[in-house]
């Protein structure tokens, strides 16, 4: 076995009301008055009320920053770090999806390495200092933000998404309480389950992958595949709203350590150049690139492998020589079942990506950090035989 590492030191509090537990979590990080980042959204629909209240009821003061959009950006990380400062606040309560969690990280980021431009410090391993602490409280179930050494902030002006990574900025505690993401509709629940799962696959045929990153990828995918379809028809449903949380979670576990490739390379321009949301980008992309793989002989084992974790009725029944074909078939009709019964878009013509796009597209993701970790190296023609499949 070669040598490698895996960390994942994140507190995980999951379960029914797993959010009543938020004084004690603040209590144990010594954190007396943390800023509370969420989106207007969350504000809308109350389920930041839910915090609140809670907060209220336990005594904690606190400060709130509600204005995170669904794409955040270097302006919005510089903003939240200055009030944070302003208020004198020592410690971060992050409830929402990735951008708020991700925003969150790039903050506290900003605020460890004053007199720094926060912009320089993309790449692997940049952080030397401690951190604010964070409580991350996902209300979707795909980033695994929660979880991982990543933070992706766009670049508004040169309209690419930038890459934060280091282990300085996994959250201490992530707190997962169904009852958050029982009024998500079944649009986004597919298209963020979609996200986790594409997280875990990714995860399980990376260059970096290891024997633990493949136990959490494995187990994300059952919990997954059990879970999303149930979760998308019976919102309300706890028992697979808890289940598909843990799924994203362990997902981002996996791909925190294990890294990703070629399917984030391209979801990431997709987004920073055409603004398309992440997890919609991912279940868009995911079967076209393992088409893509498999046409090229890449990852055929593991894809077998990974199709008896999500239908091992279907593995039994292929052949050994067909597995990965009928993997990628499988992702294919899973997509088209979201599209049947949710109307989720599944082409990129459909959300507004023109082909006269696709040069600029292919370039950036050419380029992005999670090609470092894809099996080959990705050209340009890969990229665009990979949109046109997709359009």
């Amino acid at each position: 076995m070669q040598g490698f590492e895996f960390c994942c030191p994140t507190k995980i509090v999951c379960g029914k009301d797993a959010l009543m537990k938020i004084g004690d979590e603040l209590k144990g990080l010594k954190v007396s008055k943390p800023l509370v980042v969420t989106d207007q959204g969350l504000v809308k629909f109350g389920i930041a009320h839910r915090l609140f209240q809670i907060l209220d009821s336990q005594g904690i003061c606190y400060q709130v920053f509600d204005q995170v959009p669904p794409d955040s950006s270097l302006s919005v990380v510089n903003g939240l770090a200055a009030l944070y400062e302003q208020n004198a606040c020592d410690g971060f309560v992050a409830l929402g999806g990735g951008s708020v969690i991700d925003t969150t990280k790039g903050a506290a980021a900003s605020l460890s390495c004053k007199g720094v431009d926060f912009a320089t410090l993309q790449g692997s391993e940049i952080l030397d200092a401690t951190l604010a602490p964070i409580i991350a409280i996902p209300t979707t179930a795909g980033t695994g933000s929660e979880v991982t050494l990543v933070a992706v902030v766009a670049d508004t002006e040169r309209q690419v998404k930038l890459s934060f990574t280091s282990y300085r900025l996994v959250p201490p505690v992530a707190i997962l309480d169904p009852a958050l993401t029982s009024t998500l509709p079944p649009k986004l629940t597919a298209t963020t389950g979609m996200d986790a799962l594409t997280h875990a696959i990714e995860a399980y045929t990376s260059i970096q992958k290891n024997p633990v990153s493949d136990a959490f990828a494995l187990g994300a995918i059952a919990l997954i595949k059990e879970n999303i379809f149930i979760a998308c028809a019976e919102g309300g449903n706890a028992d697979a709203r808890s289940a598909l949380a843990l799924g994203s979670l362990m997902a981002g576990a996996a791909f925190s350590n294990a890294m990703v490739g070629i399917i984030h390379a391209i979801g990431h321009s997709l987004g920073g150049l055409c603004h398309i949301p992440h997890g919609q980008a991912m279940m868009l992309l995911l079967p076209h690139c393992i088409d893509h793989n498999i046409a090229r002989g890449l990852h055929v084992g593991l894809y077998g492998d990974l199709l008896h974790s999500l239908d091992e009725a279907l593995y039994l029944a292929t052949p050994a020589e067909e597995r990965a074909t009928a993997f990628a078939q499988l992702i294919h009709r899973m997509n088209a079942r979201f599209h049947q019964e949710y109307e989720v878009p599944i082409n990129l013509g459909d959300l507004g990506v023109e082909r006269s796009q696709f040069a600029a597209i292919a370039k950036q993701a050419r380029y992005d950090g999670a090609a470092l970790y894809n099996a080959q190296e990705i050209s340009l023609d890969d990229v665009l035989g990979i949109l046109e499949a997709a359009y």
